[in-house]
């Protein structure tokens, strides 16, 4: 399977972290942060409880929007909060880059620990268009590293596991994947390297070799 010809029938990639530089969370906590007026480091641990169960579809953006009021004592509106919430987000264009640079012949998809507004604005943007499976954790109900992530993953593309490479920027999701069969390639600064030695049948183009994935 990893031999110097493997090539994969699909490749499904993480969102936050792999489509946005830095994670989604790491902004969003810095954005909030602003908002209320308190350090990001004082926020993160509050932030990072309640998007656990976000994620895991435990409640919606107003139920999240409630919850961090009453966890932090703030008061922002819920329409404030939304947009410094949702607009968070970095983008990394190599990634969308990435896709459009993928061979007509390999199915692409998304498996990411997200939440609902969101999931919804990454399905909508054109630029994923290709993608034909998006398995999202507030949908499925669990969230990576859990194997049923994985599993739901693989049944979305209707691939098995050692034909699917998976990207993600987290390595205990990467080392998850690798530990399920599929083929997982950490999103670092060191990723050209890393997918060329993991998928040497599929080439990136040297305008993606060359870019900065920091």
């Amino acid at each position: 399977m990893t031999g110097t010809a493997y090539r994969p029938k699909a490749v499904a990639l993480d969102w936050g972290g792999v489509f946005t530089r830095g994670t989604f969370d790491s902004s969003a906590v810095v954005a909030l942060a602003r908002l209320i007026g308190v350090e990001p480091a004082a926020l993160e641990p509050t932030y990072l409880a309640l998007m656990a169960e976000f994620e895991a579809g435990a409640f919606d953006l107003p139920g999240f929007h409630a919850r961090f009021r009453d966890a932090t004592g703030s008061r922002p509106d819920l329409d404030t909060f939304r947009e410094t919430f949702l607009g968070a987000v970095k983008e990394r264009p190599a990634a969308y880059d990435l896709v459009a640079a993928m061979p007509p012949d390999v199915k692409l998809g998304m498996l990411s620990n997200n939440v609902a507004e969101l999931c919804d604005r990454v399905r909508a943007d054109p630029r994923l268009g290709r993608l034909s499976a998006f398995v999202f954790s507030n949908e499925v109900r669990v969230r990576k590293p859990d194997p049923a992530a994985y599993a739901a993953l693989l049944a979305a593309l209707g691939e098995e596991a050692g034909d699917v490479v998976f990207v993600d920027d987290n390595a205990a999701n990467v080392a998850a994947a690798n530990e399920l069969g599929l083929v997982g390639v950490l999103l670092d600064a060191d990723f050209p390297r890393r997918w060329r030695e993991a998928v040497p049948g599929l080439a990136l183009p040297p305008e993606l070799a060359a870019a900065d994935w920091s």
